[in-house]
């Protein structure tokens, strides 16, 4: 079984990967960008030099 990506800023696991042409990361809830977030569990989109995919599963949101 694979290992889930974590996040490279927090060490989170990573709902999701995005890229903006010149740089690209794993990223949580926490430090993803609002396409990212917008994006329905599965759901990829490409613009131009971006890229942004949320993963299919949904990790549970903690937040008090």
């Amino acid at each position: 079984m694979a290992e889930k990506p974590k996040c490279e800023y927090c060490e989170k696991d990573a709902i999701g990967f995005q890229s903006f042409g010149c740089c690209c990361a794993y990223v949580c809830r926490d430090h993803a960008d609002n396409l990212l977030l917008s994006l329905k569990p599965g759901e990829k989109k490409a613009s131009g030099e971006c890229y942004f995919e949320r993963y299919d599963t949904p990790v549970p949101d903690h937040s008090p």
